[in-house]
């Protein structure tokens, strides 16, 4: 490991170690409305889904776009209509099917949330200028793209030849990376 490499690996280490980092991360891995495929599987991911779908969406709808089953999907309205975050009602078209959209309730909570995720993002990185952001928006991308072609098993595999046994103390072994 070079001296430039150790540097930004503890760079990257200070920043995951500070709360306010952390935190906006978690919201907007929970309650991201771009550069995140599904936001989340449970509650959020569903309100998220919701919320970009003000014309409602049905259980199959929201389980094939969070890939998730229909009996999950349909657990967790449950929790959502007992929370008064959404609304069930019946199809226009079809009285057999039936639409769920956030409630009132529901959607100040999304804008809330999406608001506080806008806080957050401006609180971080309002001290960098334009330019200072695109070229971040660079660098992370490309280290995004690096940190995609690392195969973790391989690292893994690494650590038991020398020694560390097969479970070299990351995650829950090597189940954890499957």
């Amino acid at each position: 490991m070079t001296d430039h490499n150790r540097d930004l690996f503890n760079s990257f280490g200070q920043l995951f170690q500070n709360r306010a980092f952390m935190m906006a991360m978690a919201q907007q891995f929970h309650f991201g409305d771009r550069g995140n495929d599904r936001g989340g599987r449970g509650q959020m991911g569903i309100l998220r889904v919701l919320a970009d779908a003000p014309a409602g969406l049905t259980n199959a709808e929201i389980a094939e776009i969070l890939d998730i089953r229909p009996s999950s999907v349909s657990a967790t309205l449950s929790r959502l209509e007992d929370a008064e975050l959404i609304t069930r009602e019946p199809s226009p078209r079809d009285k057999r099917v039936v639409i769920i959209k956030l409630s009132a309730r529901g959607q100040e909570m999304a804008a809330h949330r999406v608001q506080g995720t806008n806080d957050l993002a401006d609180q971080l990185f309002g001290n960098l200028t334009d330019e200072e952001c695109e070229q971040l928006q660079r660098l992370l991308a490309k280290l995004r793209a690096n940190a995609d072609g690392i195969d973790i098993r391989e690292l893994m595999h690494f650590g038991q030849q020398h020694g560390f046994g097969p479970h070299p103390g990351w995650g829950r072994g090597p189940r954890w990376f499957n």
